[in-house]
């Protein structure tokens, strides 16, 4: 599945042991979204392993291999928003204030998650 023409193995995998456990399901997504939107994506954070997430303090959704956070801001923003909830991303975390370079979108498409929000679902950070 990595054979693609938008996003690399490095790009996907964990920034602190290169492990790689990213959803081949999730990867067709983010390419269909990458396609539609008709820009370069440039991704911030893939799969994280479970030490990399207690690290930072994140959240376990980026260890199932099926999220990741994408940098973009202002009407570019609100265009992939848009595409990804169309091609069926479930949890959409939305950072947009501050540096422009630190502005992101979470994306993910998991499923019911027990104990956490209901899906679909949107939040900030």
């Amino acid at each position: 599945m990595f054979n693609n023409d938008y996003f690399t193995k490095a790009e996907l995998s964990c920034r602190c042991c290169g492990k790689l456990h990213f959803s081949d399901d999730t990867l067709r997504r983010l390419i269909r979204v990458r396609e539609r939107f008709n820009k370069p994506i440039v991704t911030t954070s893939g799969y994280r392993c479970p030490a990399h997430c207690a690290r930072i303090g994140s959240t376990m959704t980026h260890t199932t291999g099926q999220a990741v956070d994408v940098s973009v801001s202002g009407g570019h923003a609100y265009e992939l928003l848009g595409i990804a909830l169309e091609e069926g991303f479930t949890g959409i975390g939305v950072k947009q204030k501050g540096a422009h370079k630190g502005r992101f979108l979470h994306l993910d498409d998991l499923g019911p998650v027990p104990g956490e929000r209901t899906r679909p679902t949107v939040w900030s950070y």
